[in-house]
């Protein structure tokens, strides 16, 4: 608060719950500085479109008897909507597999090996969650058709072990969900781990691939974007990110909030940060459609609900420094 203008204070103080819901779709009052009216403008212009496309919805995929188990609400309709989005992709460019960067228990791979017919390699950190993603994978292939075939026009390849194969044809060869145990976080390590995977990938004729990503948090977002870049072989980015208030900032190594280098070049001086994590998470988590609907009740309980929060991943990260 103390970072608002003076001369905006008693303003936004004297809104009630309607008119500050309405602020960040550009409504202003003629009572207010220009320079208040002018923020406000600028940011309503600068908001993205989020109205989803046609295209995206009419892709969305229905999940079967061996993709529907252990999903909310919520991940269900994450999953069938990214999935007819990655489909569609691997479609228009032609792509022999696919790579779940962040890939937890398998669900987003699961499905578009069951549903879809693209064969899937997840990377994920946890090894206890590739080792459970694996066990419902090969439940989920119990439940589903006998006879899955990759769906038209994708050249899939079959997913053993710990890597990518040519396209095989017969009984018991359709598209595969595998997981590997890997930390993407930008280290020479893990680089060269993920380089590794992607040579013998081409080595055995897998040379078109796809990569998706659904909540990379924090770093692993631009982590997954520099993979897209480095790699010729990936021919499309599938991304979802999440938890940017958990993106170094500049002052740390190898910083990566923001990602604009011209925002960057505005920050200031090295050692500070330009907003607080707590501020972050809110523009991370909040879209205004969804402030928009807000109530008085609804902001008060929010706000208890992040301070609290706040509190707990403080001290909870305070206790693991202690322990270590």
């Amino acid at each position: 608060w103390e970072k608002i203008p003076d001369e905006w204070r008693d303003h936004l103080l004297q809104l009630n719950y309607e008119e500050m819901n309405a602020t960040p779709f550009g409504r202003t009052k003629d009572t207010w500085p220009s320079s208040l009216n002018e923020f406000v403008t600028t940011s309503d212009k600068l908001c993205l479109d989020r109205t989803v496309p046609e295209w995206v919805k009419e892709a969305e995929v229905k999940l079967g008897l061996g993709t529907r188990g252990g999903l909310s609400p919520k991940k269900v309709h994450e999953v069938c909507r990214l999935a007819g989005v990655v489909k569609c992709m691997c479609l228009k460019t032609s792509c022999q597999a696919v790579i779940d960067i962040g890939s937890g228990l398998g669900y987003l791979g699961r499905c578009l090996a069951l549903e879809c017919g693209v064969s899937v390699m997840g990377v994920e950190a946890k090894q206890e969650l590739t080792e459970s993603a694996q066990r419902m994978m090969e439940d989920g292939r119990r439940k589903a058709p006998s006879n899955l075939e990759p769906c038209s026009g994708i050249a899939t390849s079959c997913c053993h072990g710990d890597r990518l194969h040519p396209p095989k044809h017969g009984p018991g060869n359709g598209p595969s969900n595998v997981s590997v145990s890997l930390c993407l976080d930008g280290t020479a390590q893990s680089c060269e781990q993920m380089k590794e995977l992607l040579q013998q990938s081409e080595s055995v004729g897998v040379v078109r691939l796809g990569v998706v990503g659904l909540h990379c948090c924090g770093d692993l977002t631009p982590y997954t974007q520099k993979l897209f870049l480095s790699h010729p072989s990936i021919r499309h980015l599938v991304l979802v990110g999440c938890c940017y208030h958990k993106m170094r900032q500049p002052h740390a190594c190898g910083g990566h909030f923001p990602l604009s280098a011209l925002v960057k070049g505005l920050m200031p001086a090295q050692g500070q940060r330009i907003v607080s994590t707590l501020a972050l998470r809110l523009a991370a988590q909040e879209t205004r459609e969804r402030w928009r609907k807000q109530s008085n009740g609804n902001h008060s309980n929010h706000e208890k609900q992040m301070a609290f929060r706040a509190i707990a991943e403080a001290v909870l990260s305070a206790q693991t420094r202690a322990l270590h």
